[in-house]
Parts: structure tokens; C-alpha cells; sequence
């Protein structure tokens, strides 16, 4: 493992998605325990990182969150999570060149470990890209970043080359496994029963005094 100073660190919440399976409702803005999705994301990322930014194209939630730097795509059109991975690196090559390593989270996965920066970077030694996996699913938004990879990226999602793992393998990279105990760390809520089934999983963990977060 490096030695990494953490200000040389920071957290990308990836909110920009569509929502087709929430009837085009921002599923960023579902709530889950009386926070907003993205509400809790951002207590989660904050307590593992100190520099935090939002990818997300809607209007509301760069008013509802002025505290962060809320960032549109810079690729209009239906990209997906490299287009916003590509965007919060580029805003860090501009705004915070102290940051070497980026941390992407997707929005609507509530339950991810409470370590997993500090497991990558246990993890890391010189890769270029750090995914994680749970079980036998590999979940390529949950990755560290090597900031310097964005002329690649760039250079990817020019030639529509959009699956974050095709991307990846291009380069020096490393899955690392959570262990799944009681549920996948990674369960994401994709629609009203997912939301359901993270209502009841969230349920169970306050019944038994586990804290959320």
C-alpha cells in the first residue's frame, strides 16, 4: 500500500441518471430512513473523505446542494457514469490539483461499506483503476481513479466506448472483494421495490442497533 495524504484524495457522487424505472423521478431525492438518497451518500462519502463534489444535471439538486460543487455532464446526451467520472475530473485538473485519487459513488446504492476508501487504498500500489466486487458481481461505479487518466477517458467516450470495465481493462487495474454477510453491500435501488427491499434491510439494521452509516 502507498502513502497517500488525504488531501490528496477525493469523493465523486454520481447522481446523474435518468431514473426511467422511478417514473423519471430524481431517485436521487427518494428518501430512505427520513434522508434523501443523496443526503445520505454525502454523510457516508464525508466521513471517509473531506473533499466531496456531485455529478448531477438537475437544476434542483444544484439549489438544494450549494454547500458542493455540482457538476452537469460535460458530454451531453446519454453517456452514462463515465461521462461523470470524466466531468469530476476534469473539474479537479481545474479547481484542485492537490487530488490524485478519485472515489466514485453511485447515488442510489445506500448500504456501501463504511471503509472502502480505506480498503482500496490498502489495495493500492500502482493501479491505474480500483473496482470493487461482491459475490460473483463486479460494480464498476464504486472504483478509485487515477485523476490523471482523464485524456484517456476523454479519448474513450469520444469513440462511444462507455462501459467503465471495457475502459479499465486498458489499463493496470484490480478488483477487490467485499465479503456479502446479511445483504449485498452494493444492492442498488434501481425502482419502487428496490426501494421497498432497502427500506426493509435498513429496517433490520435499526432494529438490531446498527448504525446506518
Amino acid at each position: 500500500m502507498k502513502k497517500i495524504k488525504k488531501l490528496s484524495l477525493a469523493g465523486l457522487i454520481l447522481a446523474g441518471g435518468k431514473s426511467k424505472r422511478m417514473k423519471s423521478f430524481d431517485k436521487s431525492l427518494k428518501e430512505l430512513d427520513n434522508q434523501t438518497l443523496l443526503e445520505r451518500q454525502i454523510e457516508k462519502v464525508s466521513r471517509q473523505l473531506d473533499t466531496i463534489i456531485i455529478n448531477s444535471n438537475s437544476s434542483i439538486i444544484r439549489e438544494k446542494f450549494k454547500k458542493f460543487p455540482v457538476l452537469e455532464d460535460l458530454f451531453p446526451g446519454n453517456f452514462g457514469p463515465l461521462a461523470g467520472i470524466y466531468t469530476g475530473m476534469e473539474w479537479l485538473h481545474r479547481k484542485n490539483k492537490n487530488v490524485k485519487l478519485l472515489f466514485t459513488f453511485p447515488v442510489d446504492s445506500p448500504f456501501f461499506p463504511d471503509n472502502i476508501v480505506e480498503i482500496f487504498l490498502e489495495n493500492y500500489s500502482d493501479e491505474r483503476v480500483i473496482i470493487a466486487k461482491s459475490g460473483s458481481n463486479i460494480h464498476p461505479v464504486f472504483a478509485m481513479w487515477d485523476v490523471n487518466l482523464i485524456r484517456e477517458l476523454e479519448n474513450s467516450l469520444r469513440k462511444k466506448i462507455l462501459k467503465i470495465d471495457l475502459f479499465a481493462k486498458n489499463f493496470k487495474f484490480k478488483v477487490v472483494n467485499f465479503p456479502i454477510i446479511d445483504y449485498d453491500p452494493f444492492f442498488n435501488i434501481n425502482n419502487e421495490l428496490d426501494l421497498l427491499n432497502a427500506e426493509k434491510i435498513q429496517k433490520s439494521l435499526n432494529n438490531r442497533g446498527v448504525n446506518k452509516l
